[in-house]
């Protein structure tokens, strides 16, 4: 994955009001390995492959539907590929 991707697709998962942060999972392995730096939270193996996203989310919508919006949102930066959203942890308004 370039860094490119990788910042475009943490951005627009970033911006959903739902998302708290993103997350590496349980045993922190969803990550890209980028020159330099890491980005916690999204991972694939190149372009056309299937994405793999951990995130923390704010109660209140539906999960069922936050976790569509994310992918569809990751879709809009990816194309048409799998998209794997890993919901770590949810917390209470104002937490």
């Amino acid at each position: 994955m370039t860094a490119e991707l990788a910042d475009r697709i943490a951005e627009v998962v970033l911006t959903h009001p739902s998302v708290v942060s993103l997350h590496g999972g349980a045993y922190g392995a969803v990550l890209s390995y980028l020159p330099g730096r890491k980005v916690i939270g999204v991972r694939s193996t190149g372009a056309g492959e299937p994405v793999e996203v951990g995130v923390v989310l704010r109660i209140g919508e539906p999960l069922p539907d936050v976790v569509s919006e994310l992918r569809d949102r990751v879709r809009q930066v990816t194309g048409a590929v799998p998209v794997d959203i890993t919901v770590v942890d949810v917390l209470e308004p104002g937490e």
